[in-house]
């Protein structure tokens, strides 16, 4: 069993919900109780500070009476340290979502007239995750408690209907480890999906990744995630920023988080390991056997449980109610933002695809990178 950090014992022992787990690999030492909550048990290295101001600029139709805007505050967590929080102007009011805790704020702007602007600054001190994950300690559980049937339902985008349960049932066999599960499923969607931003949902849509096996980032950990609860196993989106990439046209980046006891919530990038395989396939300049070694070694980070540096996670879960709730149908995430303008939402823009070239708001982002790590 991994080693906790110092906070993260201390929650332990707070904790009260017991659920019957049974090990897959034998004796083990006394089980630790199923926790949402726990904090992350990864071990943290090479933390990078960033000095980080991000403007949301939009544009309100004409005459628009009322504009409404739903931002999220990014949590601290381990592996992640935010500190000096503004933003101008300030929250017409803030708090959390009642399913997830997410941090909301929503801003209401009346009668506004041209580009409006909504600038966070903070300090951001963000370091590498690492789980080292032992598969034979990942523990088989018989019944979650029911505090864990958010992360294994259906919702409006990350559904998990009779076809999929079909597929997910067809991939997993006879497994009952829920990390073989995930180990299997991971492989399938990495297997199964070509990554691109022509034609992807920005919803973590489960059914456009299983229709189209084309997407980005959402399709594939929402495929994953949706694949993941039809077997049992608690899943869910986890979307974030990338302070590091200037010539990406969205800093907007998610990552599939599945629940495996002892160890709680873990880290999993399918999209980004699925591109960073398909260039390594495409590598004229390596032979096969370094290609090969090079595969093991990228999944073998993977199936570890890893978080860069260069990502920080601003929600956790999909589908949560908006405070105040909106007038339009309620969204099925928030990547950067969500906008109302009389009530009708703005379209969520995604410049990195080269056939969408209209857009009513966009993220100008700056952070600042200090020199050394602390």
């Amino acid at each position: 069993m991994p080693a906790y950090t110092v906070n993260a014992l201390r929650h332990a022992l707070r904790v009260t919900v017991v659920a019957l787990i049974v090990a897959p690999f034998g004796a083990q030492a006394a089980d630790p109780p199923l926790d949402l909550d726990q904090p992350y048990t990864a071990t943290a290295s090479n933390p990078v500070t960033y000095n980080i101001s991000i403007s949301l600029v939009f544009t309100p139709p004409y005459h628009t009476k009322k504009a409404a805007v739903w931002m999220v505050r990014p949590p601290s967590l381990p592996g992640q340290e935010v500190s000096d929080y503004t933003v101008t102007p300030a929250p017409t009011a803030e708090g959390p979502d009642p399913l997830y805790g997410n941090s909301l704020m929503y801003f209401q702007f009346n009668q506004p007239n041209g580009a409006q602007i909504l600038t966070p600054h903070y300090k951001l001190v963000c370091s590498e995750l690492h789980w080292d994950l032992d598969p034979a300690k990942v523990l088989v559980v018989k019944k979650y408690p029911p505090t864990f049937d958010r992360y294994l339902r259906s919702e409006q985008k990350v559904v998990v209907n009779d076809q999929i349960q079909a597929v997910a049932r067809r991939i997993v066999g006879d497994s009952q480890s829920p990390f073989e599960k995930a180990r299997k499923v991971i492989l399938y969607v990495i297997d199964a999906l070509t990554y691109g931003h022509d034609l992807c949902s920005l919803q973590a849509s489960s059914l456009h990744a299983l229709s189209n096996k084309h997407g980005h980032c959402s399709d594939y950990h929402g495929f994953s995630t949706a694949l993941l609860r039809a077997v049992g196993v608690p899943a869910r989106v986890a979307y974030g920023i990338e302070p590091v990439d200037r010539k990406k046209a969205s800093p907007s980046h998610c990552k599939l988080e599945v629940y495996l006891a002892p160890y709680g919530w873990v880290n999993f990038d399918v999209s980004e390991t699925d591109k960073l395989l398909t260039k390594l396939e495409q590598d004229e300049t390596k032979s096969p056997t370094d290609k090969t070694a090079a595969r093991a070694q990228t999944l073998a980070r993977l199936f570890g449980g890893f978080k860069d540096n260069t990502w920080y996670r601003m929600t956790a879960g999909t589908d949560y109610p908006l405070v105040p709730a909106p007038a339009a149908a309620n969204p099925p995430l928030i990547r950067t933002a969500y906008i109302e303008c009389d009530g009708e939402p703005l379209p969520d823009p995604d410049p990195s695809n080269p056939a969408n070239k209209l857009f009513a708001w966009h993220l100008l982002i700056d952070w600042g990178r200090e020199a050394g790590a602390e």
